[in-house]
């Protein structure tokens, strides 16, 4: 049996019995075709089963509806639900989405950077990869006129964006402050890479807040990792509770590595939160149904999402305008004390 080949728009021009022009428009919602005309034409391509090319109406019309979403890794509890609100929105607002996963590479964000050029896509969601030194990627999105927005992990050297963040300096610095009202007094830190940004910036309100309260910043303390999976903090945690001189709490960076802090802590008979208390930055799903329960920093994925594309389409429906303001909003975060630093429960 001969394979019939898919219906294309001239298919669907015969059938209606339109030129191709008409019903490109009119399967485009150009104001110039009548509604009947337009209802005939989308008669006919769902009686032929007619799918509209997303790549090539952008071609034909230089209006994508389409928008592309660069994110580090989607196995993570804030990353993960960042782009389903994302998702979600761009879906209400008429925009479909091309996720990518850069694995926290750099060349993998470059070629998918290239990828969605080539897409023709409306705009760019972003959020840098742990290797990302280098910006040239991103000013070859806005030369090309793609819009784009930035979200978490931001570059000051990337001019005229958009960025959606939280503030990592004071929230680390506020939940730093946690720990120490707890009666921790000897802390260490488990940092990401600080040629990020973020990462720079929480270690940074680690330091200033233990100095607010006259403690010390002990160097044997504070650890990096490119990583900081589940393994990477068991890993950092056994070299820093190996020391001679322990501290009686550690911040981590993010919540997965406070979760395998905890779990190498009891293996080795450390009781959290009583001899260590442990706090995470970012909330991972299960982090409230841990054993302790894990005392996280949440941060507002949902409304990042959300916002994100909200600002993207305000930025592209603005595309002639030359005095459209770029923003940097912050937004709240909040700091969920749970059983791993309630070191005053009865």
């Amino acid at each position: 049996m001969e394979k019939k080949n898919r219906v294309n728009i001239y298919d669907v021009a015969e059938e209606a019995g339109f030129s191709i022009s008409t019903v490109s428009r009119a399967l485009n919602d150009d104001a110039r075709i009548s509604a009947k005309t337009k209802a005939k034409v989308k008669a006919a391509a769902t009686l032929l089963g007619f799918q509209k090319n997303a790549i090539a109406t952008s071609l034909s019309t230089n209006q994508s509806k389409v928008i592309g979403v660069l994110v580090s890794e989607l196995n993570r509890g804030f990353l993960s639900s960042l782009v389903h609100n994302l998702e979600e929105t761009a879906f209400a607002m008429g925009y479909s989405v091309i996720i990518c996963q850069t694995n926290n590479s750099y060349e993998r964000e470059k070629t998918y950077i290239d990828t969605l050029i080539a897409s023709r896509v409306a705009g760019i969601i972003a959020t840098l990869s742990l290797e990302t030194e280098s910006y040239e990627h991103f000013e070859k999105v806005k030369e090309q006129g793609i819009k784009l927005v930035l979200v978490d992990r931001v570059s000051p050297k990337i001019k005229s964006t958009t960025k959606i963040v939280i503030d990592d300096y004071q929230t680390a610095y506020e939940g730093t402050q946690h720990i120490i009202q707890q009666g921790y007094d000897k802390i260490a830190y488990v940092s990401g890479p600080t040629k990020q940004l973020l990462y720079a910036d929480r270690l940074r309100g680690f330091g200033q807040a233990l100095k607010a309260a006259g403690l010390t910043l002990n160097p044997d303390w504070i650890e990096y990792s490119d990583d900081l999976s589940y393994e990477e903090g068991t890993r950092i945690a056994k070299k820093i509770l190996s020391q001679k001189k322990k501290p009686n709490a550690i911040f981590t960076a993010n919540n997965l590595a406070a979760i395998s802090t905890i779990a190498y802590a009891r293996q080795i008979g450390i009781r959290v939160p009583e001899d260590l208390g442990v706090i995470g930055f970012s909330e991972e799903p299960f982090s409230a149904f841990m054993q302790p329960s894990v005392t996280s920093i949440r941060q507002p994925s949902m409304e990042m999402g959300k916002l994100a594309v909200q600002k993207l389409v305000e930025e592209i429906n603005a595309a002639q305008d030359e005095n459209y303001v770029h923003q940097q909003i912050i937004l709240d975060t909040e700091l969920i004390a749970r059983e791993s630093t309630n070191r005053n429960r009865k």
